[in-house]
């Protein structure tokens, strides 16, 4: 037998930190250049935690709003409203600490709202309430309920 190592496995708080330096770093040249790094590093890596997933797409929503991929934006915000939970239980501490610059739930009422899809818009405005983004997205909410 061989004393074969393993590599190290790397925690979910070390992936969330890499992805989130190497994302700062990405923006220095831009969205687009920030929204390749996000896409790259889905595609590199096979084993992402879904509670980090939740922040890649988050990032990458906003990443793709800015540079008016609408379509990567879409499926970006659904892919995080599909993992937010995950980070919820799984990273606490880092969701509370990113709750204030939260992307993917704007993007969501954004795109929605364009595409006429009000009902989708109030479900995002609830989803902020839900999780104390403040008064500002009732206010949205109430605004959106008139175009109903």
């Amino acid at each position: 037998m061989s004393d074969r190592r393993r590599p190290p496995v790397k925690k979910s708080d070390e992936i969330l930190e890499n992805v989130f330096s190497g994302h700062r770093e990405a923006l220095i040249d831009g969205h687009e250049n920030g929204k390749r790094y996000l896409l790259n590093f889905l595609d590199k890596f096979n084993s992402i935690p879904n509670a980090v997933k939740f922040f890649i797409y988050d990032l990458l929503a906003n990443d793709a709003y800015q540079v008016d991929d609408l379509v990567l934006c879409r499926q970006a915000v659904d892919r995080a409203g599909e993992y937010l939970e995950e980070a919820r239980v799984k990273n606490t501490r880092e969701l509370t600490a990113y709750l204030p610059a939260l992307r993917f739930i704007e993007r969501g009422i954004s795109i929605t709202v364009k595409a006429g899809e009000y009902e989708a818009a109030l479900s995002f405005c609830d989803l902020a309430i839900e999780n104390g983004l403040g008064k500002a997205y009732a206010a949205k909410r109430a605004s959106i309920e008139k175009m109903l």
